[in-house]
């Protein structure tokens, strides 16, 4: 090997030298850094999980929270449609009330109009018998002798009597 240009102990020694730093290197700074890199592609890993998990619920709460507003919807329309219906249902029942109260105060006017009719038919009536008194009276007081004039008053108010009897 001399012959080549290469000594053997010098070749040894580098051989050596060459070993303790691959020994040295691995042993200090290989090892730790491989570890280091290994524990960091560990954690990214993770992190990349969780992402992925985290991803997944918040897809699944989007949903949730859709469904959740799609049944806030139906529930406020069952609400507004209900409200509707009892809105019409007491607008009936308002309708109803006023015709009858109108068909009560009908009532009363026409009881009241029948009541002023009979209270003016007996006005009228006692009027018209004091008006042919009075015309009879002054027919007898210019025909009739004073005896005759009695017999025949006295006829009528007879008349007059039982008429009124009857009616009362």
């Amino acid at each position: 090997m001399e012959q080549l240009g290469i000594q053997p102990s010098l070749l040894l020694a580098q051989i050596i030298n060459f070993s303790i730093i691959v020994f040295v290197l691995s042993k200090l700074l290989y090892t730790p850094i491989l570890t280091m890199l290994e524990k960091r592609r560990k954690e990214i890993e993770k992190a990349l999980n969780l992402t992925q998990k985290m991803e997944e619920e918040e897809a699944k709460l989007a949903v949730k929270k859709q469904r959740l507003v799609d049944d806030a919807r139906k529930e406020a329309q069952g609400i507004i449609e209900e409200a509707r219906n009892q809105a019409k249902t007491t607008e009936r029942e308002i309708i109803g009330q006023a015709h009858s109260d109108a068909r009560g105060v009908l009532q009363r006017a026409k009881s009241d109009v029948d009541t002023l009719r009979q209270e003016m038919e007996k006005d009228v009536r006692r009027q018209s018998v004091e008006l042919a008194g009075l015309m009879a009276k002054r027919l007898i007081t210019q025909v009739l002798s004073s005896e005759d004039k009695h017999k025949i008053i006295e006829k009528h108010l007879r008349e007059l009597t039982a008429r009124k009897n009857e009616s009362a």
